[in-house]
């Protein structure tokens, strides 16, 4: 009445679901180190990038959260693929059903899950879920080898903006003098295999339904991508949690570099002479007189704006000393964005006090899911035994 399949099915069930917890429970160790070192730098000047070049002056707290959210999502999309997996397809039968009393239900309940694939046929096929959960893999995997990406830049010696830590580094074998990012090519490398695993997935079952070849490639390819998946978040944890972030270096390279162009050009444009686009025009034509100069962004005057604006929309504007300065410094000008997800105090205040209410609550249901495993396994162990 019960074909030699459903035990692979049951059991390729409650791995994947296990492993999608534990998954989850290493994405959200991932927030929880962004977000500590997030609280400690909140308020330190930074300057964020885009195409390697500095862009807008912000804090390294700021910074730090753009890669806690994207974790965030993973997890949750990890909680979402548990709670999938926690539908029973035991006791199905064939693509039919079956003439034996097979009491689903009760199955399920030993099981631990919580309720069934109703449909027999898609109970014993089923294969969706598991795609979902790879896409899970594939999507945490590539925030994992962006953020590896960008710290393996940060940590090089020309920006100089954090270390790891020894235990996550490796010296060259050959030149004494480096200290190379190790653990960061091996969350990279991952990224590939997830999507390989992905794309090949996807590729077999393009075959009709109810094929053999599907779980002859689920049954060895979730389990394997799992574990690699949950060891590389967890690494990619620990080295969030070790990394030196240095604050001072973040502040030189934003007042150095003209990451408050934009708000020049912003202030500008508010002061109701021109518009943005001609102010965009203005602010541009003066940083390249100023680099052309070898000048910081510091010298710029009204004097000088007046000029570059005369000789790019062929009029002068006015902008007072005082204004220009406050517009020129770039910790003002990160406390002055002040909507909510900004890099002013009051945003940073609510995003960190949001993700720990978060990391309260995930935490939380993985400590209740992690019992009732435990309980449905000791349960079913007991039945087996007074079966013996």
């Amino acid at each position: 009445g019960r074909p030699r399949r459903e035990a692979f099915r049951v059991g390729l069930r409650l791995t994947a679901r296990s492993g999608a917890r534990e998954l989850h429970d290493a994405l959200a160790a991932q927030v929880a180190a962004l977000a500590r070192h997030a609280r400690a730098t909140s308020a330190a000047l930074a300057a964020d990038y885009t195409y390697l070049q500095p862009a807008q002056p912000t804090t390294v707290g700021h910074l730090l959260l753009a890669y806690a959210y994207p974790a965030l999502r993973d997890a949750a999309r990890a909680r979402s693929s548990y709670d999938a997996l926690g539908s029973s397809v035991a006791g199905a039968g064939g693509s039919a059903g079956s003439r034996w009393a097979l009491d689903r239900d009760r199955l399920a309940e030993l099981l631990g899950c919580d309720g069934l694939v109703e449909h027999a046929k898609d109970a014993a096929w089923q294969t969706d879920v598991y795609l979902e959960l790879l896409t899970t893999l594939a999507i945490a995997a590539t925030h994992q080898s962006q953020l590896a990406q960008d710290f393996e830049i940060y940590a090089s010696q020309e920006f100089g903006l954090l270390e790891l830590a020894d235990a996550h580094s490796r010296a060259s074998a050959l030149m004494p003098q480096k200290k190379n990012p190790y653990a960061l090519a091996a969350i990279r490398t991952q990224a590939g295999q997830a999507v390989g695993d992905l794309t090949s997935a996807l590729v077999a079952l393009h075959t009709g339904s109810a094929r053999t070849d599907h779980f002859h490639l689920l049954n060895g390819t979730v389990p394997r991508a799992l574990d690699e998946a949950v060891s590389i978040a967890r690494l990619t944890a620990s080295v969030l949690e070790g990394i030196e972030v240095r604050s001072e270096r973040f502040e030189q390279i934003a007042r150095d570099s003209f990451v408050t162009a934009a708000d020049v050009a912003d202030v500008l444009a508010l002061s109701g002479q021109i518009d943005y686009r001609s102010a965009h025009k203005v602010v541009g034509r003066a940083v390249r007189d100023l680099a052309e100069a070898g000048d910081p962004p510091s010298a710029l005057t009204p004097a000088r704006l007046a000029a570059a604006s005369e000789a790019a929309i062929g009029r002068p504007v006015e902008l007072d000393e005082a204004t220009l300065r406050d517009a020129l410094d770039p910790a003002a000008s990160a406390a002055a964005r002040t909507q909510s997800g900004s890099s002013s105090a009051a945003a940073m205040d609510a995003m960190l006090e949001g993700i720990d209410a978060t990391l309260a609550e995930q935490a939380q249901w993985s400590e209740t899911e992690r019992a009732r495993e435990a309980t449905a396994e000791e349960a079913l162990l007991e039945r087996a035994r007074e079966l013996v």
